[in-house]
């Protein structure tokens, strides 16, 4: 009876620390799921921030106006002006020909677009308005365009010998 009397003083020892244990255990577990919450909401609280920051500079650019670029026409000069096709009475070459349509630049002809110039008067890709044929680019150059001559390039061939040749004021547009 006594061995029993001592196993169970060794039981209701051991269970006791084993309770102080838990119960130690538990409160610094708690403890550290409290950390680790506080931690989670600081996070949570900075997400919030930025997205707000966010959302106010989505505001500002929706608000924002954009400054209108305004283009700047400058005075180049009166030219004379003539126009072309991509045809053999032009250029000598016929459809099926090698660069048939290509410009001196590299790009194709297109009507409404391309001009050809003394590309030491008119740099390759400058943006000029000629009055009276409207906005063009300079993308082509021609044995018999020298000096203030600028050849436009037209389709038909028809249309080309029916505007013939004159002359008009030339602007470069550049842009501010």
């Amino acid at each position: 009876m006594k061995d029993l009397k001592k196993q169970r003083s060794i039981l209701i020892i051991t269970l006791s620390f084993s309770l102080i244990l838990h119960l130690c255990y538990g409160l610094e577990g708690e403890k550290q799921m409290s950390e680790l919450q506080y931690k989670l909401d600081h996070q949570e609280a900075i997400i919030q921030d930025r997205d707000e920051q966010i959302e106010i500079m989505d505001m500002l650019l929706d608000q924002k106006v954009v400054p209108e670029v305004k283009p700047k026409k400058v005075y180049a000069g009166e030219f004379e002006i003539t126009y072309y096709t991509a045809g053999h009475e032009s250029t000598g070459k016929n459809p099926g020909d090698d660069a048939y349509g290509i410009t001196k630049s590299g790009t194709t002809v297109k009507e409404g677009q391309t001009i050809a110039a003394d590309w030491t008067v008119l740099e390759p890709g400058t943006k000029v308005f000629i009055e009276g044929v409207g906005e063009r680019i300079v993308e082509d150059t021609g044995g018999a365009i020298l000096g203030n001559a600028i050849d436009v390039y037209v389709e038909d061939v028809e249309v080309a010998r029916e505007l013939g040749r004159h002359k008009a004021d030339v602007y470069v547009i550049e842009v501010e």
